[in-house]
């Protein structure tokens, strides 16, 4: 059954402690959860279901260990936007559809995107950089390959959506 998209969800702190838990333990397996939240199992499992019925959760998707994967490189590239009307949410559409781009920021500064990438070759890389130049609106891109990860952790960069305010 799709997700029916809800752009006024709202949470209580319990459904924000279950997320919490979850950022925390890295584990979606409900016990775990349970144990975590001090509620049932079902009750927790009815309150996931709820966020993902309502749109709020899309999903669950394992959290690999970056140094196991030996083949992949990441890269950053800082790209510069023609101005016009609707121009960010235009352009900002026309990189996201680039293979190998998983995430594309409209920024403030001297940049008008930043959009993050991994490849498993330099020639993919290339590819990539080429499209952007290729891509209408982009006046010029700067892409810069990263060496070494020193910390990448997506959960932890979540937390502050389910903190209480």
């Amino acid at each position: 059954m799709p997700a029916k998209k809800n752009t006024e969800v709202q949470l209580n702190s319990m459904d924000k402690k279950i997320l919490r838990a979850i950022f925390d333990s890295k584990d979606t397996n409900l016990s775990v959860i349970s144990k975590k939240v001090g509620l049932s199992k079902s009750t927790v499992h009815n309150r996931l279901k709820k966020m993902r019925t309502s749109g709020y959760i899309n999903g669950v998707i394992p959290l690999m260990e970056q140094s196991f994967i030996k083949k992949q490189l990441t890269a950053v590239s800082l790209i510069k936007a023609r101005y016009g009307p609707e121009y960010a949410e235009e352009v900002g559409k026309r990189i996201s559809k680039i293979k190998g781009i998983w995430a594309v920021y409209f920024v403030i500064g001297s940049n008008d995107f930043v959009a993050l990438i991994r490849t498993k070759t330099k020639e993919e890389l290339e590819y990539i950089v080429n499209e952007l130049s290729k891509t209408e609106g982009i006046e010029r891109s700067e892409t810069i390959m990263v060496l070494n990860t020193l910390k990448e952790d997506f959960p932890e960069s979540l937390k502050l959506t389910v903190t209480d305010d």
